[in-house]
This record gives C-alpha cells, sequence and structure tokens, in this order.
C-alpha cells in the first residue's frame, strides 16, 4: 500500500511540473476601443468580441474572481462583466470615468476626469471620494505596498501624483507631457504612456527616469502579462505593441478602432487544477 501511495503522489509532482512549463503564463488580453467594444485577445493574437454597445469605454480592471469592470465615460457608469460577457451595472453616479485600478483589498479606484477626484468603490459598489482637487486624472495604478500613483493633467498636464493608503498626497514626478495609462512591472517600476510624446517613460522606486520606448503613436493603456511582456495600446494606429523586458517591441494585434485601455487577464493553469484532483485521489487511496 505505501508503494501505491508513493507512486500516485510522484506522478502527480511529475505531470504538474511538465503542464506547468507548458500552460504556465497563460492570459487573456482585453482591450477597450472607440467603438464602444471590449475586444479579448489571446497570447497567440486570435481575437474575438467580448462586449458590445458600450458608452465609450476607457479604463478596464480585473479582479481576483475574473470579473472585468468597464468605465463607460460619457455614461458616467461602471459595467461588470463576469467570464461570460454578462454584464450589470457596478456603479453609477460618476463623472467622466476614465483609469480603473484595484487595491489590494479589493476597493476599486476611478479616476474621474470630469470632476478631477479620484472615487474608491467597495465590492458591493458604494463610493466615497478618496481624493480632489487634482487637474483630469485619467491612468491609475497600484505598487505592491499599496501606493496608488494618478496620471494627473490627462493629455496636457505633467505630474504623477502618489496617494498613501491614507490618502496622503505627494508628487511623484513632474514635467512629463501628456500623460495617459500607467503600469507596475514585478521590480517595482513605474511606465508611463506619454500621449503626446509617443513614449513609453520607465521611473525606478526613487523616481529616476529613462526612455524605455519611443517611436509610438498616441499611446494610451498599459498593462503587464504573467511574463512581464509590457503591452501598450497605440490609439491612433490601431494596435497593440508588445515589449520585452528591453524595450525591443513587436506588433501584437492590429486594426483596432481606436484602442485605449488594456486588461490582462490569467487564466487558471490546467497543471494546478490537475495537481488538485490527483491529490485529491492520493488523500482518498490514504484513507482506505
Amino acid at each position: 500500500m505505501k508503494t501505491n501511495h508513493f507512486f500516485t503522489a510522484f506522478f502527480a509532482v511529475t505531470v504538474m511540473v511538465l503542464l506547468a512549463s507548458t500552460f504556465a503564463h497563460a492570459d487573456n488580453i482585453y482591450v477597450s476601443s472607440g467603438s464602444g467594444m471590449i475586444e479579448k485577445i489571446d497570447l497567440s493574437g486570435n481575437r474575438s468580441i467580448f462586449a458590445s454597445g458600450l458608452n465609450w469605454p476607457m479604463g478596464l480592471a480585473s479582479d481576483s474572481s475574473g470579473n472585468l469592470y468597464v468605465a463607460n465615460q460619457q455614461h458616467g457608469t461602471i459595467t461588470k462583466l463576469d467570464s461570460s460577457g454578462n454584464r450589470s451595472i457596478f456603479a453609477s453616479g460618476l463623472s467622466w470615468p476614465w483609469g480603473l485600478a484595484f487595491d489590494s483589498s479589493g476597493n476599486l479606484y476611478v479616476a474621474n476626469n470630469g470632476s478631477d477626484s479620484i472615487s474608491k468603490l467597495d465590492s458591493s459598489g458604494n463610493g466615497t471620494v478618496f481624493a480632489s482637487g487634482l487637474d483630469g486624472p485619467a491612468g491609475l495604478a497600484f505598487d505592491s505596498i499599496n501606493n496608488l500613483f494618478v496620471a494627473d493633467g490627462n493629455y496636457t498636464g505633467n505630474r504623477i501624483v502618489k496617494f498613501d493608503s491614507s490618502g496622503n498626497e505627494a508628487v511623484f514626478a513632474s514635467e512629463v507631457l501628456g500623460l495617459a495609462g500607467l503600469a507596475f512591472d514585478s521590480s517595482g517600476d513605474l511606465y508611463v504612456a506619454g500621449w503626446y510624446s509617443g513614449t513609453i517613460t520607465k521611473f525606478d522606486p526613487s523616481g529616476n527616469r529613462s526612455t524605455f520606448a519611443s517611436g509610438l503613436n498616441q499611446p494610451m493603456g498599459l498593462a503587464f502579462d504573467s511574463s512581464g511582456y509590457l503591452y501598450v495600446a497605440n490609439h491612433e494606429s490601431g494596435t497593440i505593441m508588445k515589449f520585452d523586458s528591453s524595450g525591443n517591441g513587436t506588433i501584437f494585434a492590429s486594426g483596432l478602432n481606436g484602442p485605449w485601455f488594456i486588461a490582462v487577464q490569467p487564466i487558471p493553469e490546467p497543471a494546478t487544477l490537475l495537481l488538485l484532483g490527483l491529490g485529491g485521489l492520493a488523500i482518498m487511496r490514504k484513507r482506505r
């Protein structure tokens, strides 16, 4: 009996390792566009329409349960889409919402471009004002210790504002022309899309900057996948660019209608699911 238990456990671990190398880092890319659609793109570049009939969908964010949240700019609402595309209104009464971002506790933050404020929404969609007195906030991103970074100034502004979890405000960087999307990599570096300059600027945690990529065409949304590749929505050219960690870029998707923001949603890994099943089998055998 002990030999059978050992073989079952060994087989489970072996299969997990083999499948993990094949299925790890599977993601879907979601893109909002000026056509009122959300497109879904897998890592092979296969595209499908995930949702349509939205009203100027802008910011996108995914929660830990696999639901996608969309900022409907002109309606002042946040739409919640489950993994099958079923939709509901999560929040309303917002003022030209743009960027969206979740904190580590599952609260959703919304950049109200029209009212120069940031709203904080709990899991039920109840909202409070987290920050006010900004100047056309656009992109949002959280770092690993729950500080919120805001691209403040819409297209013409020039600063990145940092808020701690208590709402205390500080200027992280200034003189960054045409701020748009923000995203953090796994090392804690912040990437900023420059709408007017056609560049992606990289900031280390101390605020030191460098040019990560240039020659883009009105870059807007940014997002990293599970493997560390950066995706950039080029609004004017209707393309999504994919960059490795050295700033080498390729066209990941083309022919989109004015892409705005991007969200990356991990796909459950079959290796993990199979391990859980085999692990349960091993436990049942042991009990017998």
